[in-house]
C-alpha cells in the first residue's frame, strides 16, 4: 500500500510538516488551494522539478483550547512539471528544508501509472505480501462508494452475490486496495487512474488470507483489486 500520510501526533513529521507537540492531537495538514482539498505526501523527491507558481493556499493546522493550537500556514503553491495540478501540487512550509508534496484525491496512487508512484508508494505488486496466500480472482461490475483520498483501499459495492459476501465479511469493510500490480483501464484523468464516487466498473479482485504460522497474519484477510476496467 501507499504511505500517504493522512495523520499523526506527538512530534512526529507528516511529509515534512510538524505536528502541536501535544502526543493527543491527531492532524492531518490538509492543503487548500482552490477550494479543493489535497492530503501530504512526501517531501518533492530530487528527480522532480517545481512548475509555475500557481497562487496562495493553506496548510491547516488543528487543536482546541484544551491541547493547544497548530495554527494554519498560508503558503506558495507551485505545480509540479510534468504533473496535472489535480494530480499534486506542492509548497514549501515554514518547518520544511524542502518543499513538501500534497496529493489529489481520487488518483491512485499506489498504481504504477501515477507520475508519483515511485516516490511515495512502499509496495511493488501482488507479491509482497508475504505472509498472505491469495486465491483465484473473482469478476464482477462493482460500483465505487467513496472517493479514496490518496493511498487509501476503494470503498465498493459488488453486484456478484459472492463478492458482495467478501466485501461485507467481518473485517473487510468493503475495502479493495490497490497494488502496483493492479491494472487500471478506462478510468482516468490527465493521464492518470482515477476512481471518484459512483463510477462503476468491471472488477476483478483476490482474496488474500494471512497465513496460520505466521504470527500476527493469522486470520487477517486482504481484498487485492487484480485489475479494474471502466465501462465504455
Amino acid at each position: 500500500m501507499v504511505v500517504a500520510a493522512t495523520g499523526c501526533a506527538g512530534q512526529e513529521k507528516v511529509g515534512g510538516a510538524p505536528t502541536e507537540p501535544n502526543a493527543a492531537l491527531d492532524c492531518a495538514f490538509p492543503l487548500v488551494w482552490n477550494e479543493v482539498r489535497y492530503e501530504p505526501g512526501v517531501d518533492l523527491p530530487a528527480s522532480s522539478r517545481l512548475g509555475p507558481e500557481l497562487g496562495p493556499g493553506v496548510v491547516l493546522g488543528c487543536g482546541s483550547e484544551e491541547l493547544g493550537y497548530y495554527p494554519d500556514e498560508d503558503v506558495r503553491v507551485r505545480s509540479i512539471e510534468g504533473v496535472h495540478p489535480s494530480v499534486a501540487l506542492a509548497a514549501l512550509i515554514k518547518s520544511a528544508d524542502r518543499p513538501i508534496v500534497w496529493l489529489g484525491h481520487g488518483y491512485l496512487v499506489d498504481s504504477r501509472r501515477h507520475p508519483l508512484h515511485s516516490a511515495v508508494a512502499v509496495s511493488g505488486g501482488l507479491n509482497v505480501y508475504e505472509g498472505f496466500t491469495c486465491g483465484n480472482s473473482r469478476r464482477t461490475r462493482a460500483r465505487a462508494l467513496s472517493t479514496p483520498a490518496p493511498g487509501q483501499p476503494l470503498e465498493v459495492q459488488a453486484d456478484d452475490p459472492e463478492v458482495e459476501a467478501l466485501l461485507t465479511a467481518p473485517g473487510t469493510h468493503r475495502l479493495v486496495s490497490i497494488v502496483a500490480d493492479t491494472v487500471v483501464s478506462g478510468l482516468e484523468r490527465h493521464g492518470v487512474p482515477y476512481v471518484e464516487q459512483g463510477d462503476e466498473f468491471m472488477l476483478a479482485v483476490r482474496t488474500c488470507d494471512g497465513d496460520e504460522d505466521e504470527p500476527g497474519l493469522a486470520g487477517l484477510r486482504l481484498l487485492i483489486a487484480e485489475s479494474i476496467q471502466g465501462e465504455s
